[in-house]
């Protein structure tokens, strides 16, 4: 059940149009000034050496979490200086600028229409989720709610058993704030209105649509913004259940008070989807650190068997499902739930009049309905208020600004990700699979931080070639391959497009740092080059204290180096030009042999064309000879 407008198809853009072209424009840019750690825009910007800019908290919080790995760019993974953060001031102007921007944007949208659902996630003509951005920001960038804690209070559940019927009373409870009568909830032959609804076997609710206008309440002398979410039916039949499955993933990421709502009783086909919805969940939620579920409350419409209804008869039948689900190996995840997260409340039949037709007054419903669910609505409203403010997984208060940052990246992510299930168990062996290929990629990254760690000086990287890392970290990637087909499941075909995809992925990352470190290498070969360049002039100009020194360091760089001397020349330069005119005994030998090779070696190092080892071994042996000297 939803909004009558939803009738006319989910694709393009969003059903009301705010014209605001300017503004448009702005938010597009605000996209380029967000912090990707926070995600949201840049406090105190500061750029790091690599080039590339974070809130001067966030990456500082980062490199003291992450010590063990260094001061690494958490956009490119370069190592960076910790004292090298430089402020970045132009930046901090236009942030400060488009900040401004978006503040008259929260105030149009304040005043923008009248109170009305508004759809924030819609399908496009492939069934894949979008944002309708101008709509989610009227709803949470209102300029009274948009730096306030929040509250989403959502329900999912199969099509057409009266989600929507059960947020419309909630909103008229939301709309009555304060009133301790039974006023709240309307006239006797008062029509029910708000979300769209109607009777009948049609489903009506497309994508996801939240109540444009929050509801402040108070706790702790703090405002809290509550919203109502309302989100297309599970198994719908008209629907790709893909699409379906991310819809109620998505709903049950964003909610902090989630309302799983299920007909007559508890079913296999009801935990089977909540594994489903949860698995997705998880996945999306670990990028931004957070839980699938704060509160889970199952609700079962048109209980019949026993006949008791309420919170405590709700509690006894959740635990007789968490026994049955304790004796079989079905359904961990949702078991978990069920005994840490859940609780349940049982609603009887409404009534002849509200199941076939009606509009949905008071008038029309059983008497023992009514009170039950005015009952059920009181304590959503209260428990919403007093406990269930929407957190990250750390236990941080989250606000409506940064909840439209997170849900672009939901969507994103929701977007690009092809679950391909067609089943529970299909399902779980993907969602297995994909964990796999996450955990073998990590494990490729601790290798490479592992060998950033064996090079962390220059003498140390060049005890290994370029050459000889990428072949070391390429026995690497064939061992995690053949790791990893072993763990995947399924059926074979499937499996080989999963390893082709890490591999994929790996050889992607294995380029990057391969590249990186040749660069560093012959930066080492370089600085070798000018200590032993340094020590040869030391000694042909008879400075034995500073030659001595010179190469000292030199001899340990240029016995490693072996086989790729050739780059020392380019930093030798300076000290070869005159090793054969002046100066005698080491330091005359060391010249000539450094000015013998200087031309070719220069010219061989350019063409990055390697010199074999042989042809430096008397140079080697006339350097460690030198430091006999001390």
């Amino acid at each position: 059940m939803g909004n009558e407008s939803t009738k006319q198809g989910t694709s393009g853009p969003s059903p009301r149009s705010v014209p605001l072209q300017n503004m448009n424009s702005v938010e597009a840019i605000s996209e380029e000034v967000v912090c990707s750690i926070c995600l949201e825009m840049y406090d105190d910007p500061v750029t790091i050496d690599c080039g590339h800019n974070f809130c001067q908290v966030c990456i500082s919080a980062h490199w003291a979490a992450n010590s063990k790995t260094g001061s690494t760019c958490p956009e490119c993974r370069r190592t960076c200086s910790r004292n090298h953060m430089i402020p970045a001031l132009r930046m901090k102007n236009v942030v400060t600028k488009i900040r401004d921007a978006l503040q008259k944007r929260r105030e149009y949208s304040e005043a923008a229409g009248p109170p009305a659902p508004c759809q924030i996630i819609g399908l496009d003509k492939d069934s894949k989720l979008i944002v309708h951005e101008e709509e989610l920001r009227s709803c949470l960038e209102q300029k009274s709610v948009w730096n306030r804690a929040v509250c989403f209070i959502s329900v999912i559940g199969e099509q057409r058993k009266g989600k929507s019927f059960l947020l419309n009373y909630i909103l008229r409870c939301l709309n009555n704030l304060g009133v301790t009568d039974d006023s709240w909830m309307g006239r006797d032959d008062e029509p029910l209105e708000g979300f769209d609804w109607r009777p009948g076997v049609n489903s009506t609710t497309k994508g996801v649509w939240m109540w444009n206008k929050p509801f402040l309440a108070e706790r702790d002398g703090q405002k809290i913004a509550i919203f109502l979410v309302d989100t297309e039916g599970s198994l719908d039949i008209e629907q790709d259940k893909e699409a379906s499955v991310k819809l109620s993933a998505f709903s049950m990421l964003m909610s902090s008070y989630l309302i799983y709502n299920v007909a007559t009783m508890l079913k296999e086909t009801d935990l089977e989807y909540l594994e489903m919805f949860v698995h997705v969940a998880e996945g999306v939620g670990k990028a931004f650190s957070l839980q699938p579920i704060q509160h889970l409350e199952f609700l079962v419409r048109d209980h019949f068997y026993p006949p008791e209804f309420g919170s405590a008869a709700g509690q006894e039948y959740l635990k007789g499902v968490i026994k049955k689900l304790e004796a079989s190996s079905r359904h961990k995840r949702s078991l978990e739930l069920l005994q840490s997260r859940a609780s349940c409340y049982l609603l009887p039949f409404p009534g002849k009049k509200i199941a076939v037709g009606g509009h949905g007054s008071l008038s029309e419903m059983d008497e023992d309905f009514r009170d039950f669910l005015k009952k059920y609505v009181h304590d959503v409203v209260t428990s919403t208020v007093g406990k269930c403010i929407k957190t990250d997984s750390n236990g941080a208060i989250l606000t409506c600004r940064r909840m439209v940052g997170k849900i672009k990246k939901f969507v994103e992510i929701m977007k690009t990700t092809e679950y391909g299930f067609s089943s529970p168990l299909e399902m779980a062996i993907a969602l297995k699979n994909k964990m796999a290929l996450e955990n073998f990629r990590k494990e490729f990254h601790k290798a490479v931080q592992q060998e950033e760690k064996n090079s962390d000086n220059f003498v140390k990287t060049l005890k290994t070639t370029p050459k000889e890392m990428k072949a070391k970290l390429e026995r690497c990637v064939e061992e995690l391959l053949a790791s990893c087909k072993n763990e995947l499941e399924g059926e074979e075909e499937k499996k080989q497009e999963h390893l082709m995809l890490l591999a994929g992925q790996i050889q992607e990352d294995l380029e990057n740092y391969t590249s990186g470190y040749a660069k560093k290498f012959k930066t080492s070969a370089i600085k070798a080059g000018v200590a032993a360049g340094a020590a040869g002039i030391g000694l042909a100009g008879g400075m034995v204290g500073a030659g001595v020194a010179g190469a000292v360091l030199a001899t340990e760089a240029l016995v490693i180096l072996g086989s790729n001397l050739a780059t020392v020349a380019v930093g030798a330069l300076a000290g070869t030009g005159t090793f054969a005119l002046v100066g005698g005994g080491v330091g005359a030998k060391l010249g000539s042999t450094f000015g013998k090779k200087e031309e070719e070696n220069l010219q061989m190092a350019t063409e990055g064309t390697e010199t074999e080892e042989e042809d430096f071994v008397d140079l080697a042996q006339d350097v460690e000879q030198v430091t006999l000297l001390r």
